[in-house]
């Protein structure tokens, strides 16, 4: 097996037993413990996937999209109020965030190059769409 890949794969490994993933899982297990949490995340889960058949459909029934669209705002808005809930969504972000800092990691090692901050200059005006600014 290449090297690549033999790296990639202790890479995914390390991120398994990283206490970032490990509060994902708990938090997982936890939530779908809760039956208020489990039932109103599986509404939610229902709605949204009806939703998205909707929108692929060529011609729309905009009244059912609102329908949909209300149902899952209210879903969201229960979902928000059930700790275990916002506790998974914390967990969540952070293995986010670890997986974003490993992607800026790798792309410097490759490219030499940092993230941008966000809205902010990269200090290239080759990859820019433009602030005006002429160098």
């Amino acid at each position: 097996m290449n090297e690549v890949f033999l790296k990639t794969r202790e890479l995914g490994e390390a991120i398994l037993k990283s206490e970032e993933f490990a509060l994902v899982k708990e938090a997982e297990e936890k939530a779908m413990k809760n039956t208020e949490a489990a039932e109103t995340m599986g509404k939610y889960l229902e709605a949204k996937g009806e939703m998205d058949k909707m929108m692929a459909m060529g011609e729309k029934d905009w009244a059912k999209v609102k329908e949909l669209s209300d149902q899952m705002s209210s879903l969201q808005e229960r979902m928000n109020l059930i700790d275990d809930i916002k506790a998974l969504n914390d967990a969540r972000e952070g293995f986010a965030n670890l997986i974003n800092q490993v992607n800026s990691v790798l792309r410097f090692i490759v490219t030499g190059e940092m993230d941008a901050p966000e809205g902010g200059c990269s200090g290239s005006c080759e990859t820019c769409g433009g602030c005006g600014n002429v160098n």
